[in-house]
Order: structure tokens, then C-alpha cells, then sequence
């Protein structure tokens, strides 16, 4: 509610209202953009490690068992 009566008051334009909404709007979508795709990294390399750790500890049982 106080956002909008802001923008009723404000002393710029509507379409500099609409600009820095719009370039707001987009910094927030970039940085998501880059965050999920940060996480996403993360998550991929947290398989990987698991996988190679699971493959170690097989390889090793194995050893041991005479397999």
C-alpha cells in the first residue's frame, strides 16, 4: 500500500517510475538467475563427490572380500 501511494506522489514521471521498476525487477531476476545457478553448480559437484566416494568404499569392500 505505501508503495503505491509512493509512486502516486513521486515526483518523477511515470515512465522513470516504470524504468527503475522495470531495472528493479531485473537486478532481482539476475541475481536469482545467478544463485540457482551457483546452487545448482554445487548440488552437481556434491553428486559427483558422493559418486566417488560410493565408488571408493565398493572398490574397497571388494579388496576385502576377494571379489
Amino acid at each position: 500500500m505505501g508503495a503505491v501511494v509512493g509512486l502516486l506522489f513521486s515526483p518523477d514521471k511515470g515512465e522513470e517510475n516504470r524504468d527503475g521498476i522495470a531495472g528493479w525487477f531485473k537486478d532481482i531476476y539476475d541475481l536469482s538467475k545467478e544463485k540457482t545457478s551457483d546452487l545448482a553448480e554445487k548440488g552437481m559437484n556434491a553428486v559427483k563427490s558422493t559418486k566417488n566416494s560410493a565408488e571408493s568404499h565398493i572398490d574397497h569392500a571388494e579388496s576385502a572380500l576377494g571379489v
